[in-house]
């Protein structure tokens, strides 16, 4: 064995350690500031979580009293109920529950504010399932039946899921806080 060969290694890792240190030390930070945010990030990101659940439950808030408005007028009608009443009350439900889906995907996907979900969104989604929905369905069903319409319209979970899984899904967490 060459004894002059044991300070070439010896030079060799000092110098590994020398180029290795910053270089891993660069990449770990670079991985760290990836994986956590600064207090203006966490701010910032909590600022469009806010933004993104006011935007959804404004257009959910407009979609539903076009909603209400339709199903008014069909309750308070004077005369007999017609096709156009049925139509305006399929038409402006389906936007509503369109719109309560997508506020939904957005609360399943964490991209809403948890405040927003627990205090605005959870209520109506609750008041949806237990009874809107329901609603929707029947007066469907007896507009249709009155004016002779063929209307085979059923309420299925799997054409409304998203609404169903934040409904399941904050249940038993919103009620036992109250």
């Amino acid at each position: 064995m060459p004894t002059g060969s044991a300070p070439e290694h010896v030079g060799l890792l000092e110098s590994l350690i020398k180029w290795a240190t910053p270089f891993f030390t660069f990449v770990l930070g670079f991985l760290v500031s990836r994986f956590t945010m600064s207090k203006k990030e966490r701010k910032d990101h909590e600022a469009k979580l806010v933004e993104t659940a006011n935007k959804l439950t404004a257009e959910q808030a407009r979609s539903f009293q076009e909603f209400t408005t339709a199903f008014h007028r069909y309750i308070n009608k004077q005369d007999a109920a017609g096709l156009d009443d049925f139509f305006e009350i399929a038409t402006k439900g389906e936007l509503y529950f369109d719109h309560m889906r997508q506020t939904c995907d957005a609360v399943l996907a964490n991209n809403v504010d948890k405040t927003a979900v627990t205090n605005s969104i959870y209520p109506k989604v609750k008041d949806a399932v237990e009874r809107t929905l329901p609603d929707f369905y029947s007066t469907l069903q007896e507009v249709a039946q009155r004016e002779g319409i063929q209307y085979s319209g059923e309420l299925k979970r799997e054409n409304y899921e998203s609404i169903y899984l934040v409904y399941e899904k904050l249940s038993p967490s919103i009620t036992t806080k109250q």
